[in-house]
């Protein structure tokens, strides 16, 4: 009995074993308090800061804690107008490490020490991007995609005004051969050029699209250079009303920053285009259509106003009725390229608003000499003429409309036609009175007027003119024969000529005054009269 009690004893001390183990994996057991990863390290004045240093994991009680902390933390720290502020709220938040935030605040103390050891022009020109950054934070305008930009600046100029020569204005600088190009602003210290940086990568990407299209040009390709290109400059774009924008970081005209233009929107759009295209960077192809919304918003957000028969893209964001033909034809142009080479309905609808107005802006931007810069504005330089023939012709080449490609010829050709001069006749010139000189000439030119005669030169004067009627002032110093001449050269090098002769005649003479003759019989009866008054016989 003992051996049968003995061995059935194992059985069950083993059934109750597992009904015990059952029992402790139901839902009513207690568990152990969830362990939760500690931020490393955590920020100062947090709960966490009571915690022992080698604790790096938290019970979820001082989670909690540690949330709210962290809500008004950031909500507080929010309201402070300091760039000190925006930085703290950016780590808080999570954008930015602890170490990343230490880096910044370094660059902010080391920019506002060396300003104080400045002077003269050196401290003005850092003094200014100082400010613009204070400016930012104290509008709650610093936002973690701005840091990244502006502390790129601030560092650039920091360097820069401790140890450069002085620089030219318009002095340009890729310090470290960074990608991002730097410009030199009188008054506003070196600035990111987006534009001049885009446009650079922009011919990158194109050689290597080219160099795809071609098997001949494979060595134009420098994919090590177009990647570094893209990434650094897609890294400096922000946030701005839910596009990637490339902002201008600096006061420009009446412009405060941040400001973004159509034009460099659209030439950073065709590089990433031509680069997805390339490589096949869905990286590139994101960034690039994330740009598109500038244009989709009218300004100051973006950059897109109602024009006849479509949408105009400004140049500059803050000023809406300065329409310059440069700046919407360039837009235009990067919009098509990204529809054909993204495959983007989205871009194509917008190339297809944008052309619409850019086409029945040529005949307005036409002087029939030359071309206008802006709408109702002056005359184009030849730099800027010679762009808008350019980009006429890229037109031509991508829409093929008879607009663009008779325009694109037309504005080249004028580049090498004469000024031409119409001078109005002088007629009955005397040498007593002023006589005004009228002409007009067909574009902006430098003028040289000159009148000389037999005493010599009588006028000269030179004039830096826009197209249109001019008139001057002359008055000859005797009488004889004059020779006019006129010599206007426009912007591109072409001399007009017109000369004449002029005739300057002495005034006529006044005609004397007749002695009146009396008659005899009257001259008779007057000397009868005298004779009688006087008691004489005649």
């Amino acid at each position: 009995m003992q051996d049968a009690d003995h061995t059935g004893w194992m059985p069950r001390f083993v059934l109750l074993l597992v009904l015990l183990v059952l029992a402790g994996c139901g839902s009513d057991a207690v568990k152990p308090l969830a362990r939760i990863p500690r931020p490393s390290p955590a920020p100062p004045g947090s709960p966490l800061d009571s915690l022992p240093p080698k604790d790096n994991a938290i019970p979820a009680f001082r989670q909690q804690q540690y949330e709210q902390w962290l809500r008004a933390e950031i909500a507080r720290t929010r309201k402070s107008p300091t760039v000190e502020a925006s930085l703290r709220v950016a780590q808080l938040t999570g954008h930015i490490s602890p170490g990343l935030e230490a880096s910044l605040r370094k660059d902010w103390a080391n920019a506002n020490t060396t300003v104080a050891k400045l002077t003269g022009v050196r401290h003005d020109e850092l003094a200014y991007v100082i400010a613009t950054i204070r400016t930012l934070a104290a509008a709650h305008m610093l936002t973690v995609d701005r840091l990244r930009p502006t502390f790129l600046i601030l560092r650039t100029n920091t360097h820069f005004w401790a140890t450069a020569p002085m620089p030219a204005a318009g002095f340009r600088t890729s310090p470290d051969a960074d990608p991002a190009v730097f410009q030199y602003y009188p008054g506003h210290g070196l600035q990111l050029q987006p534009l001049a940086s885009w446009g650079r990568a922009n011919a990158i990407a194109g050689a290597c699209l080219a160099a795809l299209r071609s098997h001949t040009k494979r060595d134009r390709c420098r994919p090590g250079a177009m990647a570094k290109s893209l990434d650094r400059l897609s890294a400096l774009g922000a946030q701005r009303s839910g596009y990637l924008a490339f902002e201008y970081y600096f006061a420009y005209g009446t412009g405060s920053p941040p400001w973004v233009s159509g034009m460099t929107q659209a030439t950073a759009i065709q590089a990433l285009s031509r680069g997805y295209r390339a490589m096949g960077k869905e990286r590139w192809r994101r960034a690039a259509l994330s740009a598109l919304g500038a244009f989709e918003k009218g300004p100051p957000n973006g950059i897109s106003v109602r024009a006849p028969g479509g949408h105009h893209y400004l140049l500059y964001s803050f000023a809406p009725g300065h329409l310059v033909f440069n700046g919407g034809l360039q837009a235009v142009i990067g919009l098509r390229d990204a529809a054909a080479l993204l495959h983007s309905k989205r871009a194509e609808k917008l190339f297809a608003t944008g052309e619409r107005a850019t086409r029945r802006e040529v005949a307005e931007y036409d002087t029939g000499a030359w071309s206008l810069y802006s709408e109702h504005g002056a005359e184009a330089t030849l730099n800027y003429h010679s762009l808008i023939a350019g980009f006429l012709a890229n037109l031509c080449d991508r829409v093929h409309r008879r607009v663009y490609c008779s325009a694109g010829k037309r504005f080249k050709r004028y580049e090498h036609e004469p000024t031409k001069i119409d001078l109005t006749p002088l007629h009955k010139v005397r040498w007593d009175r002023t006589s005004t000189i009228r002409f007009s000439i067909s574009k902006i030119s430098t003028v040289k007027v000159r009148i000389w005669g037999t005493r010599g030169m009588s006028l000269s004067r030179d004039l830096k003119v826009s197209r249109g009627v001019q008139t001057l002032s002359w008055r000859p110093p005797g009488r004889g024969r004059y020779t006019l001449r006129i010599t206007a050269q426009g912007p591109s090098g072409p001399l007009g000529v017109e000369q004449r002769a002029i005739r300057v005649t002495l005034p006529k003479p006044k005609p004397k005054k007749k002695k009146k003759v009396e008659p005899r019989s009257r001259k008779r009866e007057r000397d009868r009269g005298s004779d009688a008054a006087s008691g004489r016989k005649p």
